[in-house]
């Protein structure tokens, strides 16, 4: 099946019109000019459909979104609220002392990945020269990226495996951030210019990896579904803030580079054995019941 449009768009939407689209059982959909679709889901949209779009892929796989209307089922209330802090080394470190991990999905296929990168490149060089090859001798049809075998099969094996690392890492997001809005009424978190430390060629890598942006974009839509509150603070001080006094103990008279090196301090003020990231934690928290 070919996908193309004006702008070459790899996707097609199609509104529900008499019966058009209709999800048949667990692995078959009927869809408008193509019939009976077998596709493998893990759960069936439930409620009224409105349309559907068939998207391709860069690694060649097509994927079928139906848009359905139906209810908003809040969940029940906890009176529980938490705060969390972004990090590197954890996902999101919690007010209550838990630390939800960053798993390295891509550690499990870095080799293969690797060889298949590589093989990209050495193939696209070769394609390259073999089109300008077709220029220069002016050749009648000249072969397109497209007609080379080889490089295809290495840029969607390349894909691929970046496809099944982005899976793995959203399947993360959606189990712990439905935990979260089922446990709590109010979830408070640093609002952080990700776009801006992007910038920072040394933390962009490990940023990209633990999907912050993802994470809050899923909490939001999450709170608005099931009738909780996410609530987005400024991180300035929420390091050198003493949860348990108030304090803010400026860096502890440390520059930035030593202080971000500190993982546990003691207060000068109160005396209170802090670990850093928890106790951002517990100020981003206070920080948010303090403007709900």
């Amino acid at each position: 099946m070919d996908i193309k449009s004006r702008k070459y768009s790899q996707s097609y939407n199609s509104k529900y019109v008499n019966g058009n689209i209709k999800v048949l059982d667990c692995h078959h959909i009927k869809l408008p000019k193509l019939g009976i679709v077998y596709f493998r889901a893990g759960r069936l949209p439930m409620g009224k459909i409105k349309n559907v779009t068939v998207r391709l892929n860069v690694a060649g796989q097509y994927y079928i979104t139906v848009l359905v209307e139906s209810e908003n089922q809040t969940l029940p209330k906890t009176s529980k609220y938490i705060g969390g802090d972004l990090g590197l080394k954890s996902l999101l470190n919690l007010s209550d002392g838990c630390k939800e991990p960053i798993n390295h999905f891509e550690d499990k296929y870095r080799k293969k990945l690797y060889r298949w990168e590589k093989l990209r490149s050495r193939r696209f060089l070769k394609a390259q020269q073999e089109i300008a090859w077709d220029h220069h001798n002016k050749v009648l049809v000249p072969r397109q990226l497209d007609d080379f075998k080889n490089y295809q099969k290495a840029r969607i094996m390349v894909a691929k495996y970046r496809q099944k690392i982005a899976n793995q890492r959203l399947d993360q997001l959606q189990k712990f951030t439905t935990k979260l809005v089922k446990k709590y009424d109010i979830i408070v978190l640093e609002k952080l210019n990700t776009k801006g430390m992007m910038k920072n060629h040394h933390l962009a890598r490990a940023i990209a990896n633990a999907s912050w942006s993802k994470l809050v974009d899923i909490l939001q839509y999450k709170c608005d579904w099931y009738g909780k509150k996410l609530i987005q603070v400024n991180p300035s001080y929420t390091s050198q803030i003493c949860a348990n006094c108030g304090k803010n103990n400026h860096r502890l008279g440390l520059n930035k580079s030593e202080w971000l090196a500190v993982r546990e301090w003691d207060c000068p003020n109160c005396g209170k054995h802090l670990d850093r990231d928890i106790n951002a934690a517990q100020v981003i928290l206070q920080k948010g019941l303090a403007i709900r």
